[in-house]
């Protein structure tokens, strides 16, 4: 269920059914769940044991939040559970192949719906492989406690731990909270979105994200006090486009 308002949105994914992603050239695909349909889109995905998905690209720049179970991508390496991988829309990468206990993800895809492109049967669109010239890296692995947490030093809080995982594309933070600590009433300058990784936490007093649970939020809206009940809890939020500076 979406529990929306004007600024904010609720995404349960329990709530939504599994379907099988449809392959036009009749490849093998794996169960989803379409969260979102609107920037930015988001599916999560569920890969059985040792699933294998060949070079491709997708059109958008692209986030997995890797939920459950292990994937290798290419040479890249093996991402496992918590961990973030982004790479650049119209970069071709792979194969992915799932671990022996399967994996499963969220795909967020920015500026478009999500699209699997093989790169045996599409060519990158010159527009977009110009585009890939001009960074410096397409890709890249986020590691919860890789970094010290930090918080600004002039205003520490009781039991909460801030570590950025990125301050650059895509701007990630770590939030973990003791239990019964708080997170007082924010501000982000971006479109967010929180990722509960671990726990239980309950936004402005009244509504809980369980774990597993995603919230989408506009840029300079206000979200209210995040509250850890039921034990600690850990959150990830992510900037969709832009710098994580939260005024609190």
């Amino acid at each position: 269920m979406d529990m929306n308002t004007q600024n904010h949105l609720r995404i349960c994914p329990d709530e939504f059914a599994w379907e099988l992603f449809d392959d036009p050239h009749g490849r093998p695909t794996t169960p989803v769940r379409v969260l979102r349909m609107n920037d930015p889109y988001i599916l999560e995905a569920d890969f059985p044991p040792h699933f294998y998905a060949g070079l491709h690209w997708h059109p958008h720049d692209t986030i997995y939040l890797i939920t459950a179970g292990s994937m290798r991508f290419g040479d890249e390496g093996v991402f496992t559970e918590g961990e973030v991988r982004w790479v650049r829309g119209g970069h071709a990468y792979g194969p992915e192949t799932a671990g022996p206990e399967g994996v499963r993800f969220y795909l967020i895809s920015l500026g478009g719906p999500v699209g699997l492109h093989w790169a045996d049967l599409y060519e990158v669109p010159e527009a977009l492989a110009e585009r890939l010239k001009t960074f410096d890296a397409l890709h890249g692995r986020l590691t919860p406690g890789a970094t010290a947490k930090v918080w600004p030093s002039d205003t520490p809080l009781a039991g909460v731990r801030v570590e950025v995982l990125s301050n650059s594309h895509p701007h990630v933070l770590r939030i973990e909270l003791d239990a019964g600590a708080c997170l007082p009433a924010h501000a982000v300058v971006s479109d967010t979105l929180a990722y509960v990784k671990r726990g239980v936490v309950e936004v402005d007093s009244e509504l809980r994200y369980l774990s597993g649970d995603l919230r989408f939020g506009r840029a300079k809206s206000v979200t209210g006090a995040m509250l850890a009940v039921d034990g600690p809890a850990e959150v990830l939020l992510i900037g969709l486009g832009g710098a994580l500076d939260m005024a609190v």
